[in-house]
């Protein structure tokens, strides 16, 4: 171990060769065999949004105690914070490099709590005023809702219609209250809405019709998917059988439903099961999953079904029914036992019939929540096509320019981040439409940064105690500094957050700070790599080469 010498008096120090002269003149950058460069990978949060949310910036705000900043830029891409913060399946988290570390970040969480700050401060940024064009949007769902707020933020007169009450779609009349309350919906949607013209209760198809809406500049379709797939079995229209999406509406309008002591089946595995499972026994009902694949196979979000296997629910995997019968007051389900042969077309492997193992349940109610599809016979001249794009061909020819299609309607998946996604794309289209000049989409960095970009030496490690009850802890805090306290744990993969190391680290002092960050004097710059070892986020990298 070294010996620590200290010098007391300026006497006993030895000489030193010290020069006086600048060193300017000696432009090293000519030594230089690689340079290095600002990458400018995606952090993988922002890459798995759906909704196209700058997920790193708005969390790198909350780390500086910048909310009202932060809840801009994340309204920017998606108007439905505390709703999303609630409701979203959060891929955001699925491939954060912080699990590499100790464990992911609670994106999801963070964004209910910045939306949840909104509302606690009825937080409105001033509308402009409004312009002269005027569009209609039909359906207000997540799709027609972010439509309609970001077309009116683009000074657009907007009117809203929808066959419902309330707006909303799926939000109001299709996911449980245990799930999203209507408080806080209510609040989101009287933001969102603000400047808005909503018309309820008026159908497509029975209230008006396409031609109808001639007078507007454009219209944006959005009516979403509410089609329950029938399930093909014999005896599904008996009294007693139902969707599970009419059943989940019913609940959500208030009705009065008793299933107490009831035995429910619910036919299917996706998400619209789940719920209607998890109502059904909140309800009472003593409640059986049937499911024609495994667990493995369920198109249900993991977290949900997690969530549905922690309750009183019995889950039937590998099993189909094929027969309903009325017996009395009671329903006879005459079921296949089931097991799986060669993959579909959708990759899963295909559920075959085992022979000579069926079987019968006896139950008091059936729900069949096996999927939904769009319905459009209400809008004259629209069809499918076989690939389920849309022929407007059929469209009168004064309407066919000015309509645009949007939401669930669409073949992309049908979540509510992606429903946004499509009405905050569509109101861009339909912007630029009004103003006569082409759509062009911004340009998207494909490039995600990856584990191995980040220089964990930088970060602290959470401990296993902590990190057991932190999921738990901002799902049931109500406190903004939670958020923020979350935030700080993001490792801003890919994304320079101007933390000095490469002005500090550099041996050549050729790192230049500036109003954008930090750029390499190439003069002087030898391409030694320190600057990139020592970046915490893997913003810098070396090429090769005298230049960038």
């Amino acid at each position: 171990m070294s010996k620590f010498v200290a010098f007391k008096t300026l006497a006993e120090m030895p000489e030193l060769p010290v020069s006086e002269a600048r060193m300017s003149w000696n432009k090293t950058g000519s030594w230089r065999s690689s340079t290095p460069a600002h990458r400018g990978k995606l952090p993988p949060c922002n890459f798995n949004c759906p909704a196209g949310e700058d997920i790193r910036g708005y969390l790198d705000l909350m780390k500086r105690g910048k909310v009202a900043e932060a809840f801009n830029l994340l309204t920017e891409k998606n108007p439905l914070p505390a709703v999303c913060g609630r409701v979203c399946y959060h891929p955001c988290q699925t491939d954060c490099n912080r699990q590499s570390f100790d464990t992911e970040l609670q994106i999801r969480s963070v964004e209910r709590l910045i939306g949840d700050w909104g509302i606690s401060k009825a937080y409105r940024p001033e509308l402009p005023p409004v312009g002269p064009h005027k569009v209609a949007v039909i359906g207000a769902g997540p799709a027609g809702l972010a439509a309609a707020h970001y077309l009116r933020q683009r000074r657009v007169s907007v009117t809203l219609f929808d066959e419902n009450e309330k707006p909303g779609g799926i939000l109001e009349y299709g996911i449980p209250s245990y799930r999203l309350d209507k408080d806080t919906l209510k609040a989101e949607l009287d933001r969102v809405l603000d400047g808005v013209e909503f018309k309820p209760q008026k159908r497509l198809g029975r209230d008006m019709e396409l031609r109808d809406l001639a007078g507007y500049d454009a219209i944006f379709l959005a009516t979403g998917a509410h089609k329950s797939k029938k399930m093909f079995v014999s005896g599904e229209d008996t009294k007693g059988v139902e969707s599970g999406l009419g059943f989940l509406k019913r609940i959500n309008s208030g009705e009065n439903i008793d299933l107490n002591g009831k035995q429910v089946a619910v036919v299917g595995g996706g998400n619209t099961a789940c719920d209607v499972a998890r109502s059904a026994c909140r309800l009472g009902g003593q409640v059986t999953v049937l499911y024609r694949r495994t667990e493995n196979e369920m198109p249900a979000f993991a977290e949900e079904i997690e969530e549905m296997k922690a309750e009183p629910i019995d889950l039937e995997f590998l099993v189909a029914p094929f027969k309903i019968e009325s017996t009395g007051n009671r329903l006879k389900l005459s079921c296949h036992r089931m097991e799986l042969g060669e993959p579909d077309e959708d990759g899963r492997r295909r559920p075959v019939v085992v022979e000579g193992n069926d079987f019968d349940m006896t139950v008091d109610q059936v729900f069949a929540a096996i999927g939904e599809d769009p319905d459009i016979s209400f809008a004259g001249g629209l069809v499918y096509n076989a690939d389920w794009t849309l022929d407007l061909s059929g469209v009168e020819d004064n309407l066919r320019d000015k309509l645009f299609i949007g939401g669930d309607i669409l073949p992309q998946p049908r979540t509510v981040p992606h429903a946004v996604a499509s009405g905050r794309m569509a109101a861009e289209q339909i912007d630029a439409f009004l103003k006569g000049v082409p759509f062009e989409p911004a340009a998207r960095v494909t490039e995600v940064a990856g584990a191995e970009d980040v220089n964990f030496a930088y970060f602290s490690r959470l401990n296993a105690a902590r990190r057991a009850h932190l999921r738990d802890e901002l799902k049931s805090s109500s406190d903004i500094s939670a958020a923020a306290d979350e935030a700080n744990r993001c490792l801003s993969c890919g994304v320079c957050f101007e933390c000095d190391n490469c002005y500090n680290f550099c041996p050549d002092l050729a790192v230049v700070r500036t109003p954008g960050g930090y750029r390499a004097n190439l003069d002087y710059c030898k391409g030694c790599g320190i600057c990139a070892k020592e970046c915490p986020s893997g913003t810098l990298g070396m090429q090769g080469g005298r230049a960038v």
